[in-house]
């Protein structure tokens, strides 16, 4: 299954680089990640999941592209603490409050529809442990340059859409709104993005 990205996988084997988000250097405030259980949802070619795990996690890397697990693979081969797996989250749901931490970065914007949206992210809230934290990371649709993308994403919310998500039963601990400039194998040209970005914390 092609998650939206199998274009730039099939031209780079380190389509996103290999630096993980900045917002996960928060977790390391709010949790313990040594021995912490941790779901990389959309893990794409691993640059979370790699640096989960130097961090002491066992994680779970999983994503529907096989083509982004093989780089990924690939580019990660002797990482100890992760676990790859080629899986749907929303026909396949975790395990209810398998994980500590789960991660989903740049995933909910690849999305078919606002409806698949919803579906992803109560997946994933019903596999988060009691007082477990979420990273959550999309484009919204404040600012966006997207002309020179082949596969351009399927659905862009608003900022207060994603928050939405999580109107109740969890607790904001940051929450970020900023533009990013970004370049890749399949858009090369530099290009920016408003993302919404935010760390919360299950309380019920």
């Amino acid at each position: 299954m092609d998650g939206g990205c199998d274009t730039g996988y099939a031209m780079s084997t380190c389509l996103w680089g290999t630096d993980h988000e900045p917002l996960l250097d928060d977790l390391l405030e709010n949790c313990d990640l040594a021995g912490a259980r941790v779901l990389d949802a959309g893990c794409g070619e691993g640059r979370n999941a790699a640096w989960l795990a130097r961090q002491g996690a066992e994680v779970t890397a999983v994503d529907v592209s096989a083509l982004a697990l093989e780089n990924a693979r690939a580019m990660w081969p002797d990482e100890p603490g992760i676990t790859w797996q080629l899986a749907d989250l929303v026909a396949e749901p975790p395990r209810a409050g398998a994980y500590d931490v789960v991660v989903c970065d740049s995933v909910l914007h690849w999305m078919p529809g606002r409806t698949q949206v919803a579906e992803l992210v109560q997946s994933l809230q019903q596999a988060t442990s009691a007082s477990g934290l979420h990273v959550v990371c999309a484009f919204n649709d404040r600012k966006q340059e997207l002309g020179n993308h082949v596969n351009p994403p399927r659905i862009i919310l608003a900022h207060e859409d994603y928050l939405n998500l999580y109107a109740e039963g969890w607790s904001a601990v940051r929450v970020i709104d900023e533009d990013i400039t970004s370049s890749h194998a399949d858009v090369p040209q530099p290009h920016n993005h408003s993302v919404t970005k935010f760390l919360v914390r299950r309380v019920s």
